[in-house]
């Protein structure tokens, strides 16, 4: 499998997980970030690494796309601090 095609399809899978963000977010529970997959950070982070990687310039534009749909899942969510792997995470109030 080519290096763009997979970029494809782990992109069509973070904008899966973008849309049952935001359906949770939408449902009035609101994003639930006591598990990694459910914090912008994480999809955030997969996002880059596909972008980082990928030389195909539609796969970097639908990247960008998800990036700006992940921030407005999460626009006006309370911040949170996980501290170390063994503590809960705290909330640390809205976002500036």
């Amino acid at each position: 499998m080519s290096a763009d095609r997979h970029a494809q399809e782990e992109l069509a899978h973070i904008g899966r997980m973008i849309a049952e963000l935001q359906r949770l977010a939408t449902s009035g529970c609101g994003p639930q970030t006591r598990h990694a997959v459910m914090r912008p950070e994480y999809w955030q982070r997969r996002i880059d690494a596909l972008m980082e990687t990928s030389t195909d310039e539609p796969s970097r534009r639908d990247a960008a796309l998800l990036r700006e749909r992940l921030a407005d899942v999460f626009t006006g969510a309370p911040e949170r601090s996980t501290g170390s792997a063994w503590e809960p995470a705290r909330e640390t109030g809205g976002r500036k």
